[in-house]
């Protein structure tokens, strides 16, 4: 379970909260939507996998040719571009091309208003992001095309993308990290980085957090069982121990993580579901919920 588990979760707990959510999938994978129980869509349309919820797939391809027929005023002249070997060469090849237009896409979806133009088509939008250098690198391809541009239609649509990036009440990032000492590490790095960037944050996620089953307090009655029994008994004390000393490295992982990151903590508890389906991520929505929305009444 790792950041796409998250992003479903996070999209179905803000369903559930009434918002009318977009789930959003990048760099070919629709494994978030899959773990909802989605069908593939290969359309670029959304389409609906939960009340309120809503999921799609940006596709780099479709999205470079819906750019250039937004561009160039011949159909035809894009055809023939998009079905060129050397141009999809160039285009994967081209820094931050690829990058743009993904973002582009994804920022389209964001401002895209209702019929009368006073209220967004959605009121979240959830992006399942690569892993955190291209992830970093996606939501900053915006302000390197704006700085490296000249002035044209490219530049101020960059510049347009890299403001709603950079807007604490648009944007906020959620990074997530498992309850292990590198994971963590790798967080508190991302969030230096991002607010060196001025890309805002919104919470950190400590994904996987082991059940609490036992206070610390009774710490000393489990030893003594662990010595005083045989057995079952003895290999359940055993356990026990063990468990609460796991919850004590947790929480001191999750104490490091948000003192590191300077964010509010949504701790996700391990689930061991098999098959992982859509009652698991339920059940992770509705931690999430409970957490950032408050409990149902």
């Amino acid at each position: 379970m790792g950041k796409s588990t998250v992003s479903a979760s996070l999209g179905l707990a803000a369903a559930r909260a009434g918002r009318r959510t977009l789930l959003v999938e990048i760099s070919g994978s629709t494994r978030a939507s899959a773990l909802l129980g989605a069908a593939d869509g290969d359309d670029g349309r959304p389409r609906p996998v939960a009340p309120d919820l809503f999921a799609v797939a940006i596709d780099v391809d479709r999205s470079t040719e819906d750019y250039l027929t937004s561009r160039l005023p011949l159909r035809p002249l894009v055809e023939l571009l998009v079905q060129s070997k050397a141009f999809h060469h160039f285009t994967t090849a081209a820094p931050g091309l690829g990058e743009l237009v993904t973002i582009g896409a994804i920022w389209e979806l964001a401002v895209q208003l209702r019929p009368g133009g006073e209220r967004p088509v959605w009121d979240v939008v959830v992006v399942d992001c690569p892993a955190t250098g291209h992830g970093i690198a996606l939501l900053e391809t915006a302000s390197n095309i704006e700085e490296l541009a000249a002035d044209g239609p490219i530049r101020e649509q960059a510049a347009r993308i890299h403001e709603v990036i950079t807007h604490p009440a648009a944007t906020g990032v959620a990074l997530v990290a498992l309850p292990d000492e590198l994971p963590v590490s790798e967080a508190i790095d991302a969030a230096r980085i991002l607010r060196e960037r001025s890309i805002p944050l919104a919470l950190a996620v400590l994904n996987q957090r082991s059940e609490r089953r036992f206070a610390e307090t009774e710490a000393g009655a489990l030893t003594a069982a662990t010595i005083e029994t045989e057995g079952v008994a003895q290999a359940a004390a055993d356990a026990a121990l063990r468990h609460l000393d796991r919850q004590a490295i947790e929480a001191a992982h999750a104490e490091r993580l948000a003192s590191g990151t300077g964010l509010p903590v949504l701790s996700l508890p391990r689930v061991v579901d098999d098959p992982f389906d859509l009652e698991a991520i339920g059940t992770l929505a509705t931690a999430a919920h409970d957490a950032l929305w408050g409990a149902a009444p």
